[in-house]
């Protein structure tokens, strides 16, 4: 499985700047993609999968599938545990 990951960034004219994540990865005899861009307000998350299966054989149908959603989180950006939360983490803390 090769996975590759790429990151751009562009300044308009105006001095805006676009920001884009993707990452790509072949598994399974799928072509994967996953790309986040950065607009005013949060992400535009894409997702597309397209390919012939290798495990469904010489009759697997050539599948080619895109979704988007929008989130206020980059899901490529990882979140930084506190030591607190590493602490307790095998602790079930209670609700307040």
């Amino acid at each position: 499985m090769s996975e590759r990951i790429n990151i751009s960034k562009e300044v308009a004219k105006d001095g805006t700047e676009s920001i884009t994540y993707s990452k790509s990865w072949e598994k399974n005899g799928m072509n994967n993609r996953k790309e986040v861009r950065k607009v005013e307000g949060g992400y535009i998350i894409t997702e597309s999968s397209y390919g012939k299966p290798k495990d469904g054989g010489e009759d697997a149908e050539y599948i080619d599938e895109r979704k988007e959603y929008v989130t206020t989180e980059n899901p490529f950006e990882k979140k930084e545990e506190s030591d607190e939360e590493k602490f307790f983490d095998f602790v079930d803390t209670p609700l307040i």
